[in-house]
């Protein structure tokens, strides 16, 4: 597949950002022809490639804006134990999210952005398939039913239209009462009687590792990794000639992939671009020596939380915490995982376990931004994946390089465009 010169000459594509959708979006240029350079900001512990429940969501379409979610957020205020918190002092900067964010709240929304879910959940293997082969991890992705457990069947129930959604997308699952729950999870509490299994569901076992692979490949094909910190541009003729970093470091490129996460939309800014793009801070524990044995994600939706078996140990992960990026980790979060973890599991063994805080960059509508910049058509932005930056990182690569590369795509990309923040 050949390389556009349309954005001048045969410089390197830029890519900042390595997380995944980084990474992946720089494998797929490599792979089309062009000279790539991974730009690394720093420690992989911050971004939510590092930290996530590893999840490859097939089944996951419903947006985290639903009817009635109003009225239900006081009530997860409120339970210590509960899927939602907010930092108070973040509460101002964070209002016009919210008002963004209540303006997807209705059903006609949901739908429209379900099914535009469901659309990009459908090429997760496919697109996954190829870069796992290349850099020879296929064997990361543990192919085991995900398992959402609940108190009663009444519980589930409760889901009503939003259940409903997933099947509509074609998730395929089995319902499990509690002696079916307890020949799958014999060390599930006896208060958890009802379960859902995603029968089609997998997860990467170790994301860390992933990334590093996915790395490793890219350098294998061509590419370059720089590790700084990009602050400014050097725009001439109505494109970005130059990216500078803030060790004094001048880059020229031909184009420009910006892959940052939650710190995107501050580079967007500098390019006269305002994005809606906030943090949702998640946590998770890694027990090295749990106690429990597990083969299976299990996840327990009235907590917000799941419980995965991973090469580092059994990780618990959880909860939404609004803070901005600078706040330190909340501590009473972390105890709250393993308090929630023990209800499901009342041997878990908690010691020796290690602790992470990071970043998942989250966009109002719960959907990407895969678009140029408005000003500098060799600027592509790809960010705000929210929950499932990992199940969509590959599909995004292959949307990112076809936009740089100015090749058609058979498949709308309206409902990423930048123009739906105006």
């Amino acid at each position: 597949m050949g390389v556009s010169m349309a954005d001048g000459g045969d410089g390197e594509v830029a890519v900042v950002g390595s997380g995944l959708v980084g990474v992946c979006s720089a494998l797929h240029l490599a792979r089309t022809g062009n000279r790539v350079v991974l730009i690394d900001p720093g420690p992989p512990e911050r971004a939510a490639s590092f930290g996530n429940a590893g999840q490859l969501a097939i089944g996951e379409v419903v947006p985290l804006s639903v009817p009635g979610v109003l009225r239900q957020v006081p009530g997860w205020l409120m339970d210590p134990g509960g899927p939602l918190a907010i930092r108070w002092r973040h509460l101002p900067r964070l209002a016009p999210w919210l008002v963004r964010f209540l303006r997807h709240a209705s059903m006609e929304r949901v739908e429209a952005i379900s099914r535009t879910m469901a659309d990009l959940n459908g090429m997760i293997d496919d697109d996954y398939a190829p870069l796992l082969t290349a850099a020879g991890v296929a064997d990361m992705v543990v192919r085991k039913p995900y398992v959402r457990v609940y108190r009663q069947e009444a519980d589930w129930r409760a889901e009503g239209w939003r259940f409903e959604l997933r099947v509509k997308s074609g998730l395929e699952h089995r319902t499990l009462d509690a002696e079916a729950l307890r020949a799958l999870l014999p060390e599930i509490s006896d208060c958890f009687r009802f379960a859902v299994t995603y029968d089609d569901r997998h997860y990467v076992k170790s994301p860390p590792r992933l990334v590093r692979a996915f790395r490793e490949q890219l350098a294998r094909s061509g590419g370059r990794l720089v590790t700084g910190e990009v602050q400014g541009f050097d725009i001439a003729d109505g494109a970005v000639r130059a990216l500078r970093l803030t060790d004094g470091t001048r880059l020229p490129v031909r184009a420009a992939v910006i892959a940052a996460g939650a710190w995107s939309h501050h580079l967007a800014r500098e390019l006269g671009d305002r994005v809606p793009l906030e943090s949702e801070r998640g946590y998770h524990i890694v027990l090295p020596d749990p106690g429990v044995r597990l083969e299976h994600t299990v996840s327990n939706f009235a907590r917000g939380m799941s419980v995965i078996p991973m090469e580092e140990g059994l990780r618990i992960c959880g909860g939404v915490e609004f803070g901005g990026l600078e706040a330190p980790p909340t501590p009473a979060r972390f105890d709250q995982l393993i308090q929630s973890a023990r209800e499901m599991f009342p041997g878990l063994k908690v010691e020796g376990g290690s602790r992470w805080m990071g970043h998942r960059p989250s966009l109002p509508d719960s959907l990407p931004l895969i678009d140029r910049a408005i000003r500098f058509p060799n600027v592509i932005y790809a960010f705000g994946h929210g929950h499932m930056g990992l199940s969509w990182a590959p599909t995004t690569g292959r949307f990112v390089a076809s936009l740089v590369n100015r090749q058609p795509l058979n498949f709308d990309l309206a409902p990423f465009r930048l123009a739906r923040f105006a």
